[in-house]
């Protein structure tokens, strides 16, 4: 019995439950707290942490892991089209958009992973290329019915990047303040003077170097969001040739609040890229994936506490750890050091400090935020540091050092970060998603290899 459970790999299929019930956590309010959001988003930590926790007892997919994995996965696509169907996709789209073709492509999508699942001769090779296909008209189409999201995340993009194209330091920068006299929900008051936002791009430099081509090609950084979440998903469903690894990119892609996120320019489809990269490169040793986990971990501030997963990769090849190591140093070290040596004050203010000022937000979905509700007490970010370092370490020795074990103990550090979060929304939660895909979509299928140190 024991036996034909392992074989069934109930690891895949609790991080195939934990990607739709999260994915309907964060449906519900847009990622802010109420209640019934919080009891799904408790529902997939728990899916979440029976993976992690049980990842070392997991082995490839057998012919009917892979099966059962793809049967959850397709019901978790029936669920999200259904709620992409019933709810308009972003929050700032004008009243004058025809919302048909976004219904029509979704449809579409669904109908391309049917026919992916079927396995109809003519419809193997191009099924999953026209899903990207889709998924990217897609996002084009969302971007022209919402041009101008009123969020701070886009207007602190654009001055940071128009700021750099002029030679100035985007880190040294102010912005206007657009939220009026609600600021004080959004920002601390040491940062506000007048009615501009005295703090300058606030997140590493490899997110907005990266998002630049967008912005100048197009007029909207957000198209380079958009290429990265299509790269992204091209290195998920590409990983390995079971089709379990191409739904969980269809997983991701159809999440209700995925499109939303590209909307509101949050920068979390680069992070997913950057992560499904170096899963993907780590599948063939961690020397060809020590410069992408170097640009991963200088991209999100959040993402260096995925550092004691990827050291431990390093054990994958022994002979050359050292090189790897320096890889991934030299690689951060570009990233980061021109813009921090330019104006070290105003990096630092930036991208370091600003994190320990920012208000406790009570529309956070996290479990501080219901605790604070129900009179227990207000904690601080102190918490998702310390659930995050805990989670790191656990997960070091109940995931295999696979390159499906660093997704899986990305996933499970970077939940507990947020779910125990005083600051966690729905673009957090989209990259909890993705890491779950793309622990997913690491696991070998049926003949298939898996470079591995015990």
């Amino acid at each position: 019995m024991c036996v034909r459970l392992r074989s069934l790999n109930p690891t895949a299929a609790s991080f195939a439950l934990g990607t739709a019930t999260l994915g309907h956590a964060i449906q519900i309010a847009s990622g802010n707290f109420t209640p019934h959001a919080l009891w799904w988003m408790g529902l997939s930590f728990a899916f979440c942490l029976f993976g992690a926790l049980t990842h070392r007892f997991a082995r490839s997919l057998s012919s009917d892991g892979a099966r059962l994995v793809e049967v959850l996965l397709m019901l978790g696509i029936f669920c999200n089209v259904t709620q992409l169907l019933t709810t308009r996709p972003g929050s700032d789209i004008t009243d004058d958009v025809n919302l048909v073709p976004f219904f029509a492509g979704c449809m579409a999508i669904y109908a391309l992973a049917l026919l992916g699942v079927s396995k109809v001769g003519f419809a193997r090779r191009w099924w999953f290329p026209a899903v990207l296909l889709v998924g990217l008209l897609l996002g084009i189409w969302m971007f022209h019915a919402s041009p101008n999201p009123p969020i701070d995340v886009v207007v602190v993009h654009n001055e940071a990047m128009d700021a750099f194209l002029k030679g100035d330091d985007p880190y040294r920068i102010s912005f206007p303040n657009i939220y009026g006299d609600d600021w004080r929900y959004y920002y601390n008051p040491a940062v506000v003077f007048g009615n501009r936002i005295g703090f300058g791009y606030p997140y590493p430099p490899p997110s907005l170097i990266l998002a630049i081509p967008g912005y100048v090609l197009f007029g909207d950084y957000r198209y380079s969001e958009l290429a990265f979440l299509i790269g992204g998903l091209a290195l998920i469903g590409y990983s390995r040739r079971h089709i379990g690894a191409k739904l969980a990119a269809v997983m991701l892609l159809t999440t209700p609040r995925g499109f939303f996120v590209l909307e509101q320019g949050w920068t979390e489809p680069i992070a997913l890229f950057l992560l499904a990269l170096t899963t993907f490169l780590m599948m063939e040793g961690p020397v060809r994936a020590s410069w992408a986990a170097g640009l991963m971990l200088a991209t999100k501030q959040y993402l260096p506490f995925t550092g004691l997963a990827v050291l431990r990769s390093l054990l994958l090849d022994r002979r050359r750890w050292k090189t790897a190591l320096f890889v991934i140093i030299l690689t951060g070290a570009v990233c980061i050091l021109p813009f921090a040596f330019w104006h070290p004050n105003a990096f630092m203010r930036s991208v370091v400090w600003l994190q320990t000022l920012e208000p406790f937000r009570t529309d956070s979905l996290s479990f501080l935020i219901w605790a604070d509700r129900n009179g227990y007490g207000r904690g601080s970010f102190l918490w998702a540091v310390g659930a995050a370092i805990i989670a790191a370490i656990v997960t070091l020795f109940t995931t295999r050092n696979t390159a499906s074990g660093f997704a899986a103990s990305a996933a499970l550090t970077m939940f507990a970060m947020f779910a125990l979060g005083s600051k966690a929304f729905c673009n957090y939660y989209y990259f909890v998603i993705g890491a779950m895909c793309i622990a997913i979509a690491a696991f070998p299928g049926p003949g298939e290899d898996e470079f591995i140190s015990r």
